[in-house]
């Protein structure tokens, strides 16, 4: 909350400092036409001007200022390196104080103004003293003639300030209002999410199991396929087949060999197999050999 009232604090005296930056340009751009056209022309030194002629500028500058609410608006003639004023506003006490203020030397005038002179850019400053907050505007101009000068135009923001701040008061206590109304909203939200958070744990868990429950079962699966199939490997390398064309003697039933041998038909079959035969009469030949045991 106090980073977003400082965020606002910063957004909105950005805001008004453009606002019055503006204000500012416009009301020096205003200032030729409040003196005569060829004036800058012919401000050169201090007895280049009349004092009637600088009464008539002064009452005009005075009247504008006080009616656009501008505390001091001036014109800045620039001589040997040095600013003097041409067309400054005058208050009573400046006038008492002092008869002819044209062409009076600006000494203290800000380093932001004579960059802008020299760069022909327009150029704002801040600055607080004993009459108060001040932001001017110094605007580089060119008289008809081509002699160059400043248009000048202050203001005071003591009071802007006042109200930047008075309104970052508010921004606090109706930010603070808000967290407050919301609060019941975001704990039921908190309560929501951990539910939520908790009911999704759980199935992960579940799922987890699963998941390692059937890692396990395909392992083992797995692990007999393999045996199963060592023993068919195994199964294999012990069968022996016969095959080929066999020659058999068509009277007796012997069989020849490769090497041209004919040896009796159990014989060759067990050597080339790993069958074993066993001696029995098949009925035939038991009724043949033993007629008295026949049925």
């Amino acid at each position: 909350m106090a980073s977003y009232a400082v965020w606002l604090h910063q957004q909105h005296k950005a805001d008004l400092i453009r606002e019055i930056d503006a204000s500012l340009l416009q009301a020096a751009r205003s200032l030729k036409f409040l003196l005569a056209e060829d004036f800058h022309d012919r401000a050169v030194d201090t007895d280049s001007i009349a004092f009637d002629e600088e009464l008539r500028n002064r009452d005009a500058v005075n009247r504008f200022a006080a009616e656009s609410g501008f505390t001091w608006l001036y014109t800045l003639a620039e001589k040997d390196g040095r600013f003097h004023f041409s067309a400054p506003t005058v208050s009573e006490e400046e006038a008492v104080e002092q008869t002819v203020w044209y062409f009076h030397p600006y000494d203290d005038i800000p380093d932001e103004f004579v960059r802008a002179f020299a760069e022909d850019q327009p150029a704002f400053v801040e600055y607080t003293d004993q009459w108060g907050t001040f932001r001017s505007a110094a605007l580089p101009q060119v008289s008809p003639g081509g002699r160059r000068y400043l248009a000048c135009a202050d203001r005071e923001i003591g009071e802007i300030r006042s109200v930047i701040r008075q309104s970052v008061v508010q921004s606090v206590l109706v930010s603070g209002f808000f967290l407050l109304a919301g609060l019941p909203f975001m704990l039921v939200l908190i309560c929501v999410f951990r539910t939520h958070t908790a009911d999704l744990n759980r199935m992960n868990a579940e799922l987890q199991a699963h998941r390692d429950n059937l890692e396990k079962l395909v392992q083992e699966r797995t692990a007999e396929l393999r045996l199963e199939t060592q023993r068919l490997q195994e199964a294999l390398a012990n069968v022996k087949v016969l095959g080929g064309l066999v020659p058999i003697c068509a009277s007796c039933k012997k069989v020849r060999d490769d090497q041209g041998y004919w040896d009796q038909l159990e014989r060759y079959v067990q050597t080339h197999s790993d069958v074993l035969f066993s001696h029995g009469l098949c009925p035939d030949c038991t009724g043949k050999l033993y007629p008295n045991l026949s049925p």
